[in-house]
This record gives C-alpha cells, sequence and structure tokens, in this order.
C-alpha cells in the first residue's frame, strides 16, 4: 500500500526536511486530533490538500520553508 507524507522542506544553510508537527502544541498531538499519524495519508489527492493549506498558511512568513510530498511505497 502507498503512504503520502506531507513533510516540510527548509533550504536556509542546507536541505532540512521534517514533519510539521513542531508547529502544534502539545495537547493537540497528545489527544490525537491530528490523528494518529499526523501527516501521513492513503491518497494523493488528500496529501496535495493539506500540502496546498500549510503552503498557504505559512506563505509569506519564510521564504526557506516549504511543504513537499513524499511517497512511500
Amino acid at each position: 500500500m502507498i503512504k503520502y507524507y506531507v513533510l516540510e522542506k527548509r533550504t536556509f544553510e542546507g536541505l532540512k526536511i521534517k514533519s510539521p508537527e513542531e508547529y502544534f502544541s502539545e495537547s493537540v498531538l497528545e489527544c490525537e486530533e491530528l490523528g494518529k499519524e499526523p501527516f501521513s495519508y492513503n491518497t494523493f489527492s488528500e496529501a496535495k490538500q493539506v500540502k496546498n493549506a500549510l503552503n498557504l498558511i505559512f506563505k509569506g512568513k519564510s521564504k526557506w520553508t516549504s511543504f513537499i510530498i513524499v511517497e512511500e511505497k
């Protein structure tokens, strides 16, 4: 089964890729309000919607940060 992940990509001082979970409070993560596996999706369409939303939310905050979709087969 293919799984898609939305990850944050930073290009300031090199390339760094990580989960965007740090932008959410611990209480949100502990209560699993983002789901059991935050930022992981079964369809490309779902991942694309979340990626687009995150890029819109963070637009203008940093020219070094964007969000990407990574496919795991």
